[in-house]
């Protein structure tokens, strides 16, 4: 008779483990860091999503540091890059001098000159605890692209299960609900047996290759992986409050995927009595 060692679930997150015990490892399988982009400068014509306010935000690339400024702010900052395939790269950094944790991640195609990516805060009211997220896009200055060209949001992982080991002993399902709505669930490691569903976004880089990111309203976590389906790799970040010290945890992490069997449209397999 076997038995099962996952414990007993609850809703209560002081149960779960610490953020920053779940995240201690999830940089075993993560991409190597690329210095492609070392002596580059990029300016990315920009705007938010939500607002369409526009605005200019140049890095400059070297290989200790980045330099960005945007208007009238700017500052100088370590940062993680990595190139997941020919052209595509994933950037990541936290801006240091605000007054609150806040960090920009990316998806920068110079391929197509197309950078799609979000402003992530935390510690801000009413509730200090939860990520905030504010999406922007933009075509990078020099290139031939266009904002009628900009990556789209998309609904091709909707159906989908797919299998993410950050390292040897942490693994984790989604399933993709639907346009807003993930379901993610611990299957190995210190989160074991612990799942949630959580609101998400979805955008397409490349054919199969997606930015896809969620807001987990439990621990207050903004998740943010470049996920791609053709070498079935990914690479992302985790950025939050510890929900049990309050220290901030922000890291860069990776995976393996596997991808199972799809679950199909209500279309396509609607339920119904028999004829």
């Amino acid at each position: 008779m076997s038995t099962s060692t996952t414990s007993a679930f609850s809703w209560n997150k002081d149960d779960w483990a610490s953020l920053s015990e779940m995240a201690d490892g999830f940089d075993e399988y993560r991409p190597a860091y690329s210095r492609a982009l070392d002596g580059r400068e990029l300016t990315l014509n920009a705007r938010f999503v939500d607002s369409g306010d526009k605005f200019t935000l140049t890095h400059a690339f070297s290989e200790a540091e980045l330099s960005w400024r945007t208007g009238e702010q700017a500052g100088t900052e370590t940062y993680e890059l990595f190139e997941m395939q020919p052209g595509l790269f994933y950037l990541h950094y936290r801006r240091s001098g605000e007054d609150h944790p806040v960090v920009v991640s990316a998806a920068l195609d110079l391929t197509t000159g197309q950078v799609t990516g979000a402003v992530g805060e935390l510690g801000l009211g009413p509730n200090p605890h939860l990520a905030r997220q504010r999406w922007f896009q933009g075509q990078i200055a020099g290139s031939a692209a266009t904002a009628a060209d900009a990556h789209e949001p998309t609904g091709e992982l909707i159906g989908r299960r797919v299998r993410y080991a950050y390292s040897g002993d942490d693994v984790y399902d989604h399933v993709y609900l639907n346009e807003n709505l993930f379901t993610w669930l611990c299957i190995g490691g210190a989160e074991l047996g612990v799942g949630d569903t959580d609101s998400c976004t979805y955008w397409k880089l490349r054919e199969n290759t997606y930015l896809f990111s969620w807001l987990e309203k439990n621990v207050g976590v903004e998740g943010m992986v470049l996920v791609d389906l053709n070498a079935l790799r990914t690479v992302g970040i985790q950025f939050g409050i510890d929900q049990q010290s309050g220290d901030l945890v922000n890291i860069t992490m990776g995976s393996y995927a596997r991808e199972f069997e799809r679950t199909p449209s209500v279309d396509d397999a609607r339920p119904g009595p028999k004829a």
